[in-house]
């Protein structure tokens, strides 16, 4: 967790230094985020028992719940996105929490495992230019489902190399999407989701290839839940 905050605090920086490179910024850091988060939040899920905290709220987190957060954007401090209070009143106080500064902001990164199904983890990113996090609003969230990464068809170097990407020099968005790549290769190990001048990013990072557990498969999509960038690790 403490190597994500690193990441996100680049982000910001990197944001309040260009605004020209903005969409660019975010699709790569995501993928990062998402590599960085299943093999680091998902650990710390899979062995909560040590960390899990009395006054964890009986809601648990679904996947309806999930999709239903309302996220802010980067550019404006998360204005608009679900408070960190709502959260909290809700789902009780997190796992995990932690706290940096860049800049003039504040990020908190927090995690719940109090989640319901196949699910494993939610992990959700707070920004905010004051220490407290009453006023701090959310900006990215990140699902969790390390269960289901082994039902699925595996990936290989030659499926990966057949990913459609968007052609940035027409408007067609007729890149691969991200449920005919669920349908494909099941659903992803870790679901990240952001928002950048006002437009939503995704990324998915698969686990199941040919490279074992140590492998994985990292894809980012444009607001149009079309594949823009593709990262791969240890396929064959």
């Amino acid at each position: 967790m403490f190597i994500l905050m690193i990441y996100l605090v680049e982000l910001i920086k990197n944001i309040e230094r260009s605004n020209i490179m903005k969409k660019k910024i975010i699709t790569v850091v995501l993928g990062i985020i998402a590599i960085i988060l299943i093999v680091t939040v998902s650990t710390h899920f899979q062995n909560s028992a040590t960390t899990t905290q009395n006054n964890i709220s009986s809601n648990k987190w679904t996947k309806e719940t999930f999709d239903g957060l309302k996220i802010g954007d980067f550019d404006q401090s998360g204005k608009g996105g679900t408070t960190y209070e709502q959260i909290i009143a809700k789902y009780g106080r997190p796992n995990k929490k932690n706290k940096t500064k860049s800049g003039n902001h504040i990020l908190t990164v927090v995690s719940w495992n109090n989640v319901a199904g196949d699910y494993t983890g939610v992990t959700l990113t707070f920004m905010s230019q004051e220490k407290s996090t009453a006023t701090a609003r959310l900006t990215s969230k990140t699902l969790l489902d390390a269960k289901t990464i082994n039902l699925a068809k595996k990936w290989t170097m030659s499926t990966y190399n057949a990913v459609n990407l968007e052609n940035s020099k027409t408007d067609e968005h007729d890149g691969d999407t991200l449920a005919d790549l669920t349908k494909k290769y099941g659903k992803p190990a870790v679901l990240t989701i952001a928002k950048i001048g006002g437009k939503p990013q995704t990324n998915a990072v698969w686990h199941n290839t040919n490279g074992g557990a140590s492998g994985s498969v990292s894809i980012d999509f444009s607001e149009y839940n079309t594949a823009v960038d593709k990262k791969q690790d240890k396929l064959r």
